[in-house]
């Protein structure tokens, strides 16, 4: 089922972005470029990757013995 939807979402993609042509293209392009360029969405990604690296804690019940 996940395959499908991938499969699904890259059609989607496909057929509107050959629709929309190469300018916009270009233009979403430009845009992304200018993000990663962006010191605060630097400052953001870095700060995502920090959190997802910690290693996750599971919480324990007590035990009544």
């Amino acid at each position: 089922m996940k395959v499908t939807r991938f499969a699904a979402g890259l059609a989607v993609g496909y057929v509107l972005g050959a629709r929309a042509g190469r300018g916009k293209y270009e233009q979403i392009t430009g845009q992304a470029q200018a993000l990663r360029a962006n010191p605060t969405a630097a400052q953001a990604r870095a700060a995502i990757v920090e959190l997802l690296s910690k290693p996750k804690v599971t919480p324990t019940l007590p035990t009544h013995e």
